[in-house]
């Protein structure tokens, strides 16, 4: 009696093992948490994924791998066999959106980002984004975002994660670049990681070209020293976009702007990063060059011409914008 049990369980699971999938393209479906292999086989059926449930159940429980099933959102191709589903289901690797955050991209831009490509809506992410359980990571202040700590990268989201978890990504690939030998030489130079960051984040705004990024971040370190005002256009442009009134454009009313993050009206850093930097930015704030400039003025190529004088910097920027503008 035992081995006709064993002779039928065998012919049932070699069956089943031949059974594939009916979809006749590639097809998205959800496993819910808590869901029963019951429950699985059934939906497999309703979204016309698999012909008999009752036979996807039996390999699951057979193999005992009934329990292991992780929930996600999985893309089943045409033609896949019971076995290989499975697989899918017990691996966890659910359906991904590839995603690439550019650097210099601020949070705005990143949920703008994430809302387009289908994972989460914006206003939730940029609500996520002042979690004080993940701000107090990095020192941040209550009331603060975790702009400046959302690393530029290309990644590959789960479908189905939420904006904390989605975060978390971010933050993970920041901790693995910022690093801890390199957060210990930003405390050798008697700097702090949030200083860093900040400074970093309006290199990386200001900086077309690479190799100028240290040179830039050492002019505005160099008029810290000095007690001069950055004046830093895009700290304005970032206050202006949190004040609601960035179209595109500075006009003059706008450098008296009253925010702790423009930079025309209030000495020292601005509060908080302006941007997410990149890691050449970020060790440009390390590493600054060696020079004395205190001035930069761009040039019609996106390069920048530096000065250790205000003379020789108007000088500057009468050739590189007054001039150009005057032969059009």
């Amino acid at each position: 009696m035992r081995f006709k049990i064993l002779f039928i369980i065998l012919i049932l699971f070699s069956s089943c093992a031949k059974e594939v999938t009916i979809n006749k393209e590639a097809v998205l479906f959800e496993i819910k948490r808590g869901d029963t292999i019951f429950t699985i086989a059934k939906n497999l059926q309703k979204s016309k994924i698999i012909k008999n449930p009752k036979r996807f159940q039996i390999i699951a429980k057979l193999t005992r791998r009934d329990r292991l099933i992780k929930y996600g959102i999985y893309q089943i191709n045409p033609q896949e066999d019971y076995e290989s589903l499975l697989e899918k289901f017990i691996s966890g690797k659910t359906y991904s959106v590839k995603i690439t955050i550019n650097e210099g991209f601020n949070i705005f831009q990143i949920a703008e980002l994430l809302e387009n490509k289908g994972l989460v809506k914006k206003e939730e992410f940029l609500s996520e984004c002042k979690n004080n359980e993940l701000t107090k990571r990095y020192g941040l202040p209550n009331g603060a975002t975790l702009e400046g700590f959302l690393f530029p990268d290309t990644y590959y989201i789960p479908l189905n994660y939420n904006s904390k978890q989605i975060i978390e990504i971010f933050l993970n690939r920041f901790d693995s670049v910022v690093n801890n030998e390199m957060r210990e030489k930003i405390k050798e130079k008697g700097l702090s990681l949030l200083k860093v960051i900040i400074m970093a984040s309006i290199v990386e705004k200001e900086a077309k070209l690479e190799e100028e990024k240290p040179i830039i971040a050492k002019v505005f370190y160099n008029r810290l020293k000095k007690g001069m005002l950055l004046q830093a256009d895009p700290t304005l442009i970032y206050a202006l976009i949190l004040n609601g009134t960035y179209d595109g454009n500075i006009r003059k009313k706008d450098f008296m702007l009253d925010s702790k993050y423009n930079t025309y009206k209030y000495y020292g850093l601005p509060i908080l990063p302006i941007c997410n930097p990149g890691k050449n930015s970020i060790l440009a704030a390390i590493f600054p060059a060696d020079v004395d400039y205190i001035y930069f003025v761009a040039k019609p190529d996106g390069s920048h011409y530096f000065s250790k004088s205000l003379e020789e910097h108007n000088r500057a920027v009468y050739i590189y914008q007054i001039l150009p503008i005057k032969r059009r």
